[in-house]
């Protein structure tokens, strides 16, 4: 039979017992077990071969193997390919994104006619027999997308069923183990045996042969084209945009299209809160196009300088407007859906995927859904992910708190379980969220194709485009510092609920203060505040219900081992732990809390409290207003007792944030007194009592002193005076630990504390108003004598 150059003629439809009796003998040869190793691509005859990504990246095997073409049948789940060797070595590259692996998903026939999926494959396999090349079709796994257009190639050369199946299950018998698959082809082959030799098609087989060049795609209109867009838990579609415009209007055109997709499904449903990421097929990385995750001028400059996509200004545009490319591929990440009656009330966007026989971790391992966790830097807008993949566990009642603390990994390969703990290690849980240690690393390209993405390039471009109203502008020695670090090793913050999510990322909560201080580079010098990098998307599945899957906003600091998840509420605990109570304890646990309570000297009660001052005066500077300070988890302790370190600065629950862009401090201008507010003024006087008088006494002791001191002070200052130096003598300045020597200067000492610790109490001259104002406070802290 004479290969065919257009869709096959129609068919009477086959019996059940005749379709039935033809899918058994395609299961004969195929759909077998997964073997644990796939070492190479498997010839399937024709001079075409079927394999997986691995062996798509592997360009010295393509080489061996006469390779001349590639087709890649899952583009929007295969980004990291070496297209810059392809080229050195004269292998054409195409793409086709058979964007779901579904049982009933048509990727060859559809309203009587081919997909577009198989034109592009037709196309390339004509192009590469008549050159006297071989080509290879590959998806994630070369099992199902690639195999079925590959044997269906094979299919219109005029080649029988299974005869091609003989061929390709001696190397590969696990190959279309999707049912719905098979059923295409038997019907496929039905069709072709019913059809004559037909007329070529020349528009249609035109248009799948410029589909089948990565460097040419349809234009949609004469001004745009049509690029890819994927929405993770759905599908990819193809939307038609201009060729040029602002980020902004780019954003709007992609959501309007999915609002449309959605309310065909369901017209209450609508896009509400989302982050679209943008990539491209020939170049490594992406970045978020969200200003709740990267500023805009950052936005633009890292399009310019690692994309290569040219900017215009636009004085009437809301931001420099962006040439985009043909090669563009945009990710739409749903966090949460919307009613039109009701377009502020958020419900989490949830999609379900269940496991199919014999083809374990589809979703997390052979899909287009990236199973890593993804990040984006708030000064460079560099991108990172885990270094193994990661999926966390949720649950639909935010209550259910154990329920978020399952984590799933893979590694090497093997299937993930949700109920195995790994890669995603518990460090606190708070009342809002549960903080997880995540290993992360940059993304960087593994084959040829552009350059590396450089700090110092974003840096330069950034200087050289015109500033934008709400733009930022890192200083060159922040991006120096980002610079030096090979890879985050991070803490991930994940709030329970949704509307905890999305507040935590809003402009006056914890994201949005964390990007003014990385973009304020003079602050935080001394690291008094936790590192933060930026903003991730995490995947999770629901703990009671692992085929229901949502995505997460996630906040990225920097871990370190030596705060961990030591706590200032822990801190204390120890601290105040009356000494009677270790007997219980564990015999380790007890003698660390005995050594720090016999060490603590009142030197070191200065240094942390100093730290703690530091830590809110850096806020402060980023025009921070009042600080959540409730309760004491919200600080960290490093393993010294040198320093503390905020890591709660939201402030959503006491207090006020008031900055905005052109915040004073940021700006230089006039400097205002921050005032502690409430939250402090409450707070500090409790924790200097507990240090003082509370070490191994318990906090019922200091509520018992600090009112025996002011009863007796409305009587006789001497007295509660004598109260005080009592305390203190016993906590700092025992006689067996002062020798004789310095007995006399340590008296001295003594007395300058008692009368400084009684005037703080009661708030006595020179400090009564010591806590309404964050300098007063560290100019008391600073009059604290030390021994």
């Amino acid at each position: 039979m004479p290969p065919p150059s257009a869709a096959p003629a129609s068919a009477a439809p086959l019996s059940a017992a005749a379709l039935e009796q033809r899918l058994e003998m395609v299961r004969r040869y195929v759909g077998k077990p997964i073997p644990a190793e796939d070492p190479a691509p498997s010839d399937i005859g024709g001079d075409l071969y079927v394999g997986n990504k691995h062996h798509a990246a592997d360009v010295v095997m393509l080489h061996r193997l006469g390779i001349t073409a590639v087709l890649n049948c899952a583009s929007s789940g295969i980004r990291d390919l070496p297209l810059g060797a392809y080229r050195s070595c004269g292998i054409e590259y195409a793409f086709t994104n058979v964007a779901a692996d579904a049982a009933d998903y048509p990727i060859l026939l559809r309203d009587g006619a081919i997909t577009e999926h198989l034109e592009v494959a037709l196309g390339l396999y004509d192009r590469v027999r008549a050159a006297g090349g071989k080509a290879l079709f590959f998806c994630v796994a070369g099992q199902n997308r690639s195999a079925t257009l590959g044997v269906a190639a094979r299919l219109a050369r005029g080649e029988a069923l299974g005869a091609v199946l003989a061929v390709a299950a001696r190397s590969r018998p696990f190959i279309l183990e999707n049912l719905g698959f098979q059923r295409q082809l038997v019907e496929l082959e039905a069709r072709y045996a019913a059809s004559a030799p037909a007329a070529a098609a020349p528009a249609k087989r035109a248009r799948g042969v410029a589909r089948a060049h990565s460097s040419d795609v349809e234009l949609a209109e004469e001004e745009g084209f049509t690029v890819e867009l994927l929405v993770p838990g759905r599908c990819t579609y193809n939307v038609g945009v201009p060729r040029v415009c602002a980020i902004d209007a780019m954003r709007r055109r992609l959501v309007a299209f999915v609002d449309g997709e959605l309310g065909r499904e369901a017209p209450a449903r609508r896009v509400g809160a989302a982050w679209l990421v943008f990539g491209m097929f020939d170049a490594e990385g992406t970045i978020i196009l969200d200003e709740a995750a990267v500023e805009p001028q950052v936005q633009a400059t890292r399009l310019n300088c690692t994309f290569g996509l040219h900017l215009h200004s636009d004085p009437t545009s809301e931001g420099p407007l962006v040439e985009w490319s043909p090669m563009s591929r945009f990710e739409l990440v749903l966090f949460s859906v919307v009613s039109p009656s009701e377009p502020h009330v958020h419900h989490p966007f949830l999609f379900r995927h269940e496991e199919r026989a014999g083809a374990p971790g589809t979703l997390l391992s052979h899909s287009i859904i990236s199973p890593h966790l993804r990040a984006w830097d708030f000064v460079t807008g560099e991108p990172f992910q885990s270094v193994a993949p990661i999926v966390f566990s949720f649950s639909s009642n935010p209550r259910e708190k154990r329920d978020f603390m399952n984590i799933s990994t893979s590694a090497d390969g093997a299937r993930q379980q949700f109920d195995a703990p790994g890669e995603g290690g518990i460090l606190g849980m708070g009342n809002n969220a549960i903080v997880h240690h995540v290993k992360l690393e940059a993304v960087r390209k593994k084959g040829g194709g552009p350059r590396r993405i450089r700090r110092q390039d974003t840096f330069t471009a950034l200087h050289q485009l015109p500033p934008l109203a709400a733009g930022w502008h890192p200083s060159k020695d922040e991006l120096q510092v980002a610079a030096a670090e090979e890879a985050w090793d991070a803490a991930v913050k994940r709030p329970f609920s949704l509307a905890k999510m999305l507040a935590s990322i809003g402009s006056k909560a914890e994201a949005g203060v964390a990007k003014r201080l990385r973009m304020a580079s003079a602050l935080n010098k001394q690291g008094r505040l936790l590192y933060f990098y930026g903003l991730g998307i995490a995947l999770a599945s629901n703990n009671c219900q692992h085929e229901e899957y949502r995505f997460e906003a996630t906040i990225l600091s920097q871990y370190q081992e030596d705060f961990s998840s030591y706590t200032l509420k822990r801190f204390m605990d120890d601290y105040t732990q009356v000494t009677s109570g270790l007997a219980g304890c564990d015999d380790e646990e007890a003698a660390r809390v005995r050594t720090l309570q016999a060490h603590f000297s009142v030197m070191e009660v200065k240094v942390l409290l100093v730290s703690l001052l530091n830590a809110f005066r850096d806020l402060t500077l980023s025009g921070l207003q009042a600080f959540d300070f409730n309760h004491l988890n919200n600080v960290l302790v490093s393993r010294d007792y040198k320093k503390a370190r905020l890591i709660d600065i939201d402030g959503q629950s006491r207090g006020s944030i008031q900055f905005c862009a052109d915040d004073p401090y940021l700006r230089g201008g006039a400097l205002h007194r921050p005032a502690l507010d409430i939250d402090l003024s409450t707070m500090m006087p409790m924790l200097v009592q507990q240090l003082l008088l509370g070490k191994g006494k318990g906090t019922s002791f200091v509520h018992e002193q600090v009112h025996a001191v002011r009863v007796a002070a409305a009587t006789s200052e001497e007295e509660a005076k004598g109260i005080l130096k009592g305390l203190l003598a016993d906590s700092f300045f025992k006689e067996e630990q002062v020798s004789p020597a310095l007995r006399a200067q340590g008296e001295r000492h003594l007395q300058k504390m008692v009368e400084w610790f009684f005037a703080v109490l009661l708030k006595k001259e020179p400090w009564e108003l010591w806590t309404n104002d964050i300098y007063d406070a560290m100019r008391c802290i600073d009059h604290l004598p030390i021994a």
